[in-house]
């Protein structure tokens, strides 16, 4: 059954439909998706999960949070137990767990956050230890019962699955971070830099302390991620020499990247992911509770109302209920969502999720396309530029997509980029140095 490995998970991308389709097939790991209009195939690669939304949250004492974090570390495994994730309802050589790990949110204070681990079965017999890599998830929403930890092990989270299957495909190991929040007590702190970065690394420690012999402690680390994971994965760059330089990291994907929260949470206004910006206000006042008083007073009843119901859904839910609308509805003064984020003290705690001012420790691929309706390329290229600037190792690819529809114009560049970011990833994974390629 061993041997059979590649061969089982290209039978499996196709029924993860999408995401899994179209990288596996560029990693010539899959056989082609089933037909379908570009809207169709490319809209799920956003977030397999509309495609299945969850019912609430079933209460789960795994997730909570022990009641003293005293004396741990971050990355340390506070709880752990068995997890069976259904690939389509095939049976693969692969084992996983659902794990609580501790991690530390924005102010450094510590946290319990959930995610999966997997790896495959099979002996590794290619030269030095197997890599490990750590995906971290596009949005999924607010609600706990969101959370791809959570999902997986009902055949949900197809967008995790399906880029799970494509690492594990080549005997990789993988651990996918919940995020804070998301699945344990608490918001989800969508969107906030510096806890998507920590709970991103400490997901890797965590896989390397589960004591897994097929995960090795001195594993090559890689880092993956798009849009929401894409940001996460950058900031996690900017961080990892600082936050986590015993965790091995050799490279980092981050795909359509909101590197400027102000200019995105612009950009989404009056799409179907309009109900987003309300992820992001509801991140944020997590985090920074001097804001509350502020956005309050600028927000009118169904204003108010919009954060209270987004924080308990997922993705699917919010499009539904707020997709197309106008941030203008939901203030009190009837202007944008713009002209609250530009008053103090918000825009000051907006300002310090930017990323691009701090040199990545690991070299970089980061995708973006010209016709993304959600991330404007504009903001992934200043980005960019900052990296060149502070001299890091980045691979940039600016691609000229075409206006197909909305959303799926977000995620137009994936299927570009995936045959050169695979094997850009695997290069990283196998000790080849990279420098990137800013301009001199």
């Amino acid at each position: 059954m061993r041997t059979r490995f590649p061969r089982t998970l290209a039978r499996l991308a196709a029924p993860l439909t999408t995401l899994g389709a179209v990288i596996t097939v560029a990693a010539a790991l899959a056989a082609p998706a089933a037909a379908a209009g570009p809207e169709t195939a490319l809209n799920d690669l956003l977030a397999g999960s509309r495609t299945d939304t969850p019912a609430q949250t079933v209460p789960d004492a795994f997730y909570d949070a022990p009641v003293d974090l005293a004396g741990t570390r971050p990355g340390d495994v506070l709880r752990e137990r068995p997890a069976t994730i259904d690939f389509a309802g095939l049976d693969l050589p692969v084992h996983a767990a659902t794990v609580l790990y501790r991690s530390d949110d924005t102010h450094g204070e510590p946290i319990a956050v959930s995610g999966t681990v997997m790896a495959p079965d099979m002996p590794w017999t290619r030269p030095g230890p197997r890599p490990l890599v750590v995906v971290a998830p596009g949005t999924q929403g607010q609600g706990d019962q969101c959370a791809p930890s959570r999902r997986m092990p009902g055949g949900g989270s197809v967008d995790n699955l399906a880029q799970a299957a494509v690492f594990l495909a080549q005997g990789y190991a993988v651990a996918v971070t919940d995020y804070e929040g998301l699945g344990t007590p608490g918001i989800h702190t969508y969107a906030n830099r510096l806890s998507q970065a920590h709970t991103v690394l400490d997901m890797g420690r965590a896989a390397k302390r589960l004591h897994d012999p097929e995960i090795p402690a001195d594993a090559p680390v890689g880092l993956w991620g798009y849009s929401q994971g894409g940001g996460a994965v950058a900031s996690a760059a900017e961080q990892v020499d600082s936050y986590a330089p015993d965790l091995g990291v050799r490279g980092a994907f981050a795909g359509a990247p909101p590197a400027n929260l102000a200019v995105t949470t612009t950009k989404i206004d009056g799409s179907r992911l309009a109900g987003a910006i309300g992820y992001a206000i509801n991140g944020l006042e997590a985090d920074y509770p001097q804001v509350v008083p502020a956005v309050d007073a600028q927000l009118n009843d169904r204003g108010r109302a919009m954060l209270r119901d987004v924080a308990t859904q997922c993705t699917t839910d919010t499009e539904e209920e707020f997709g197309g609308a106008h941030s203008s509805e939901f203030t009190a003064s009837g202007l944008p969502i713009e002209s609250l984020l530009s008053t103090e003290p918000i825009k000051s705690v907006v300002a310090e999720q930017t990323i691009g001012t701090l040199r990545p420790g690991v070299p970089v691929f980061v995708v973006t396309g010209d016709s993304d309706d959600i991330v404007p390329a504009r903001t992934v290229r200043a980005m960019v530029a900052g990296w060149c600037s502070l001299g890091g190792p980045v691979t940039f690819r600016d691609y000229p997509t075409p206006d197909l529809a909305p959303l799926v114009n977000h995620i137009a560049a994936m299927p570009i980029a995936a045959p050169e970011a695979l094997a850009w990833m695997n290069d990283r994974l196998a000790g080849v140095p990279d420098a990137g390629d800013c301009p001199a």
